[in-house]
């Protein structure tokens, strides 16, 4: 089976720099084999992300190489468990945890599950997690894995494109605490990402178009030309699924990217000036406000379009890069207003950002396509330009979550 690998490691990360009010970061030159990217090493080793051709084919052996001899517990969720749980399971002979976790339910009860299975187990030092779901169940397992004998390893099997180009492929995973979304967590690179488009499209239109806005950032604060091929693909991607030529480029451009972003930061210590935190910054609180009756990524495009509108009005990007950036998020079925995302839950994420990001809000809103800028001080964006913001979203009449 053919497979493509990018080997993940942290010990070049490039220094902190040093921003103004405003920074301006130019794209970034892309390399002509994608494969072939290769990042620093942290003192706990490498980890792969592989790209496979039918993961659960049984001529495949990646699953069965990554496992070997060790003893393994396979934590997945009901839909995919009745989907690909007989599969996987034949293949590799494992036992199986099966949590019905969701974004509003991630907390340390469904760790403490995983940790007490792991016991019954008999998982010893070298047992393994292996984590088949979507975000919210990589999300779990990684906090699990790092706790449970202080540290087992674990492999990554994402099965949502959210968590094949964004929540999978990362060092970390965090859980929801005291009604804060992802307060709790950890950083605990995984073995291992094994990534199969073919899960893909065993998934719902709307969850497929909620991942797309995940690649819509990478396209925004990094890449041109990935955005230039969302832009002219959005729809076919959300109606047919990522089984073409173009749904695979995207794949790999935004595993890409978000890889190359990680490696200068991997552990968030190097710096608080982030640029993949686009569209991060009013949605978590826009997604407990509606009580998660929204899809993660649907709460990033509105973030990315408000963030994309404060822009335009503070003279930062021109009319018509504004308006590209709405259009491909309206193109893909994304919403880019929600009545609930009020001033007043605005200016409450923005005070929330800066607490998260060392005492800066550290806003990334977009210069251009591929030119992120940072407005790092609370008081650069004012109640009226939130306000005069969210209006102007509003009145575009559609596109309302």
């Amino acid at each position: 089976m053919r497979s493509n690998s990018l080997e993940v490691a942290f010990d070049e990360v490039a220094p902190a720099e040093t921003l103004a009010t405003v920074s301006r970061i130019g794209p970034r030159p892309q390399p002509a084999d994608w494969a072939s990217l290769a990042m620093g090493c942290d003192a706990r080793g490498r980890y792969q992300v592989t790209i496979c051709d039918s993961l659960l084919n049984p001529g495949n052996t990646a699953l069965r190489d990554a496992l070997g001899d060790r003893k393994a517990l396979l934590v997945t969720t009901p839909t995919v468990d009745r989907l690909y749980g007989a599969a996987i399971r034949a293949m590799l002979g494992v036992k199986t945890l099966v949590l019905d976790v969701r974004e509003e339910t991630k907390s340390m009860q469904y760790v403490e599950a995983v940790c007490k299975e792991a016991l019954a187990q008999g998982l010893n030092r070298r047992g393994l997690l292996i984590g088949f779901g979507g975000g919210v169940c990589l999300d779990v397992v990684t906090v699990a894995a790092s706790l449970i004998r202080r540290g087992v390893g674990h492999l990554r099997v994402p099965t949502t494109l959210i968590g094949q180009i964004d929540a999978g492929i990362g060092l970390k995973g965090a859980v929801n605490f005291c009604g804060k979304k992802s307060f709790v967590g950890c950083f605990h690179p995984p073995e291992q990402v094994l990534i199969d488009p073919l899960f893909l499209r065993s998934l719902p239109r709307r969850s497929l178009a909620s991942g797309i806005a995940e690649a819509i950032k990478m396209g925004i604060i990094r890449d041109t030309a990935l955005f230039e091929l969302i832009e002219g693909s959005s729809r076919e991607l959300t109606t047919a699924g990522f089984t073409g030529a173009a749904g695979i480029s995207v794949l790999r451009s935004s595993i890409w990217a978000m890889l190359e972003e990680l490696r200068k930061n991997p552990y968030e210590d190097q710096t608080y000036e982030r640029v993949v935190d686009f569209g991060h910054t009013f949605s978590p609180l826009l997604e407990s406000a509606m009580g998660f009756d929204i899809e993660h990524g649907e709460a990033v495009a509105i973030d990315m379009a408000l963030s994309a509108t404060i822009a335009l009005l503070l003279g930062l990007i021109p009319q018509s890069g504004c308006e590209r950036i709405l259009q491909v998020l309206e193109n893909a079925s994304l919403p880019i207003f929600a009545p609930k995302l009020t001033v007043p839950l605005c200016r409450e994420g923005i005070v929330e950002a800066a607490r998260h990001r060392g005492g800066s809000m550290n806003l990334v809103v977009p210069g251009g396509i591929g030119w992120p800028l940072f407005l790092k001080n609370c008081a650069d964006v004012s109640d009226s330009v939130l306000e005069d913001a969210l209006a102007s979203l509003s009145s575009r009449g559609a596109g309302t979550a």
